[in-house]
């Protein structure tokens, strides 16, 4: 019967090893537990019986999965060279398996553990993630209609490289981290042996005692001549009976130290020697004595004593052997003590840290703060354990597990404190391997299916709670299997990990994205107040796989397609997203390519309709769909147009007179804002250059510009020059901005709105009230205008709440110097509470709405 011992798997079962026929994976999971039984036992030092019984069951059932096995593959592989090879694997795994077991070399328990946790691992490795993968394969394959060669030929192909690679990369994981896992549980194991050991002896003793063995012992030196010394010795100081005898190999010391005591060689009699039992456990005894002289000087007897110093002597022999390093301070945390795996880990001998603190081993990664909570816990609890990186003698960093226990007296005060610890480095490093393995694609070093499946669950989750959206995008690359089969696997693949840069390169840091599958991708944009930015990335990352890509010698185009889809409207879990963004990518396919498209039919439709004024917006400058239409603003104390503003107007032929809400924001999105902003710029110049030749009409006008504008027209030269070249002045021109620009941080917008005043070109700010309003940017940048917000002024009577704000925006405005321009004024009852408290100038259908130039002209 095999005893009950916590079974640790040394080969995890991970889903890679899944060749696709349930019956075949269900045995092969069996395998896999039974060598994790197998290597539990050998670490945790079972009895040869038990060990027998775990390999008859571990070639039983290799056995009984060969003959279940071969009946699949004889079915599929009649008569072919794959199942021939296949079945000599089986029968050299049984032949190699009772070779090990019979250990005719008689090498050492640890070469035994290591070979057969090594071959049992490599063989497993290979006959599930290469043969029985490729064969399983093969047959679903032919379940798909393909021929038996042509089966073999695709899995060949699929086969090939990744998978050498991945049977060396878990073959190098797991004998790393079983000859390491076995060292350790064998080591815990014979801790516990020890331990029970221990507990043995005492109980031993305690019968030695009980049974009438006493602690203090007299001993007779006129004792019968007939018999041995060692005889009498144990009759009278042990009495020794058929239960225990003094170990063989101790005999010959005892008698040796008590002559020489009799002989008056040494003052006191010693001894450390054992006690063997009928079971052959043993315990340590020291005996110590003194000759009793008579009053004559004789000597007539020895008097000693008998201490079980077992517990002593076991702690030792683990302080002295244990694989852990080990180190005592004293009560005020000075080294007293190290034991030989201290030294063997940091380099340090006892001389070089005896007296020391133990912070003289700190590699000074940690803070003050870390090691205050260390100290904390160990006051609090008397105990501490974690990680901690510490530097050797040598210089080098190193990781460690450390145990600290603190140890107190009779009297409950702290005597000193112990520490144990273990170089967990390679261990670290190994973790580190295994979730990168697990986490990462081995190809393009991205994220891989698994976490890109978890991260939508996270978003999903984060989602939840701001109320926001994000959108899920799917990629797959058009063309890309033209590639693979024209140009090679390799090619294809470096066209995955250059792909997989580009799609890096224009998402945003807080973006995800992962490798999917074969040539998808999957890519995650969170935290969206609106759609746009998902086009404008869908069309960066559709751009940049479109470029050329030269690999080596060749020079390679293609494109890719996009399915998108958005939470919460499009999916309530990862699954449906994932599933409804690839059915969106198909229908980008099939609509041509090298596009995206949205699986909500409306949003598509938009999408579309953006797509398509993008398109137009870029020819409509050459094409001269653009004007200029000029809204009067009126100087309210003298009822005259002094200034305008430019107000740009779009007449599409197909689609007539476009807003300019309809495609300014769009521009902005794309970029196209600065070179429609730098035409209207031009535009205005002209034409104020134009009406003061030969309309005789000197107004100043507000020119709009955006924050893009701001950020990426590089050079106001340009501008001022001509103003220059068309005699003009600043103050012919004011420029018109909103308090999105001023409350920007950057040095590019503020060195370019002080660019505009050094040039004495005015400044107005639009839509004054309705964001921050801040007084300090007024003062710092010295605006000339600001304009009330319509808002404000569309409302206004006696009575409102809007007459006392529009009234306190004047008076602050006035006692900076500001004038002040009202927007939206509609009726006669709006101008006159405006005039009434001091506005400067007003603008509105009251008394225009914006005009062609020709209808301007006509207002003066």
């Amino acid at each position: 019967m095999i005893d009950k011992i916590d079974i640790f798997e040394i080969f995890p079962w991970n889903k890679n090893f899944e060749v696709g026929i349930e019956l075949i994976d269900l045995q092969h999971k069996e395998l896999v537990k039974i060598l994790n039984k197998l290597a539990s036992h050998l670490a945790n030092l079972s009895t040869p019986l038990v060990l027998n019984e775990i390999f008859d069951e571990l070639a039983n059932y290799a056995d009984y999965h060969f003959n279940s096995e071969e009946k699949i593959w004889k079915e599929y592989f009649k008569n072919d060279v794959w199942l021939s090879n296949h079945e000599k694997t089986h029968s050299s795994f049984i032949s190699e398996v009772i070779k090990i077991k019979e250990n005719k070399d008689n090498k050492s328990l640890d070469d035994v553990i290591h070979d057969i946790v090594s071959f049992l691992s490599k063989w497993l490795a290979y006959h599930i993630l290469d043969n029985d993968k490729r064969m399983a394969k093969v047959v679903l394959s032919l379940q798909s209609g393909y021929t038996l060669e042509e089966s073999k030929l695709i899995v060949d192909d699929l086969m090939s490289g990744s998978m050498e690679l991945l049977i060396n990369t878990v073959l190098t994981m797991y004998d790393s981290l079983s000859t390491r896992t076995l060292a350790l549980m064998r080591e815990k194991a014979l801790r516990k042996k020890a331990e029970e050991s221990l507990r043995q002896n005492e109980e031993r003793w305690k019968v030695i005692l009980e049974g009438g063995l006493e602690n203090v012992w007299d001993f007779e030196i006129n004792y019968d001549k007939n018999n041995s010394l060692i005889d009498e010795f144990s009759k009278n100081v042990l009495k020794i009976n058929d239960k225990f005898s003094i170990h063989p190999s101790d005999i010959k010391f005892i008698e040796k130290d008590f002559k020489a005591h009799l002989n008056g060689e040494t003052n006191i009699y010693s001894n450390k020697y054992r006690i063997l039992y009928k079971d052959n456990s043993w315990s340590w005894i020291l005996s110590r004595g003194k000759v009793v002289n008579s009053q004559n000087n004789e000597k007539i007897r020895i008097v000693g004593t008998n201490t079980d110093i077992t517990q002593r002597e076991l702690a030792s022999i683990i302080y002295k052997n244990s694989s852990q390093g080990m180190f005592i301070s004293d009560s005020n945390n000075k080294i007293i003590s190290v034991n030989p795996a201290f030294t063997k880990i940091t380099g340090y001998e006892l001389k070089d840290v005896i007296g020391l603190d133990p912070k003289v081993l700190s590699s000074k990664i940690h803070d003050d703060i870390f090691y205050k909570k260390m100290w904390t816990d160990i006051t609090l609890n008397n105990f501490w354990n974690g990680e901690i990186i510490n530097k050797k003698k040598s210089g080098e960093i190193y990781d460690i597990s450390l145990n600290i226990n603190t140890v107190f007296d009779e009297k409950g005060n702290i005597d000193h404190y112990v520490a144990l610890f273990m170089d967990i480095t390679e261990k670290k490093k190994s973790d580190n391997l295994i979730f990168k393995h697990t986490t990462f694609d081995s190809l393009t070093n991205l994220y891989n299916r698994d976490l890109i499946k978890i991260n939508i669950e996270e978003e999903i989750k984060k989602t939840n709670r701001s109320k926001l959206i994000f959108a899920l995008l799917f990629i797959d690359l058009d063309h890309f299997k033209d590639v693979n089969d024209t140009l090679g696997h390799e090619i294809g693949d470096s066209l995955l990990v250059e792909s997989s840069k580009r799609i890096l390169s224009v998402i945003r840091e807080t973006d995800f994205v992962g490798r999917f599958a074969g040539d998808e991708f999957v890519v995650t944009l969170s935290d969206l107040k609106d759609i746009s930015i998902i086009e404008i990335i869908s069309n960066k990352i559709i751009e940049k796989l479109s470029e050329p890509f030269i690999l080596g010698k060749e020079k390679i185009y293609i494109s890719a397609s996009i399915g998108i889809s958005i939470y919460p409207s499009d999916g309530k879990n990862g699954v449906e997203l994932l599933k409804n963004a690839e059915q969106a990518m198909y229908k980008a396919k099939r609509n041509g390519r090298r596009q995206y498209h949205y699986y909500r039919k409306s949003l598509q439709i938009e999408a579309l309709k953006r797509q398509s004024i993008v398109t137009d917006l870029y020819s409509a400058i050459e094409l001269n769909q653009f004007e200029i239409f000029y809204q009067p603003i009126i100087n309210l104390k003298t009822n005259k147009i002094e200034k305008a503003e430019a107000l740009i107007r779009w007449n599409h032929p197909t689609k007539g007179l476009i807003s300019p809400n309809d495609f300014i924001s769009i521009s902005e999105q794309f970029g196209l804002i600065v070179p429609i902003g730098n035409w209207v710029y031009e535009q205005v110049i002209k034409q104020i250059r134009k009406w003061k030749d030969e309309n005789n009409i000197n107004i100043q006008v507000s020119i709009n510009k955006s924050p893009v504008q701001f950020k990426f027209n590089k050079n106001l030269e340009d501008w001022f020059s001509l103003l220059k070249q068309n005699n003009l002045t600043g103050k012919d021109i004011c420029i018109e901005i909103t308090e999105n620009i001023v409350l920007e941080k950057e040095d590019v917008i503020t060195n370019k709105l002080l660019e505009f005043r050094n040039n004495e070109v005015d400044i107005s700010l639009d839509d004054f009230g309705m964001g921050y309003s801040s007084l300090s940017y007024l003062k710092k940048f010295h605006i000339d205008y600001i304009k009330i917000d319509q808002s404000f002024v569309r409302n206004l009577s006696n009575s409102s709440q809007d007459m006392i704000l529009c009234e306190a925006m004047i008076v602050m405005a006035h006692k900076l110097n500001i004038k002040v321009i009202a927007e939206g004024i509609e009726t006669e009852e709006q101008l006159k509470l405006l005039i009434q408290m001091g506005c400067d100038y007003g603008q509105g259908y009251f008394f225009s709405k914006p005009v062609s130039v020709k209808d301007f002209e006509k207002l003066f």
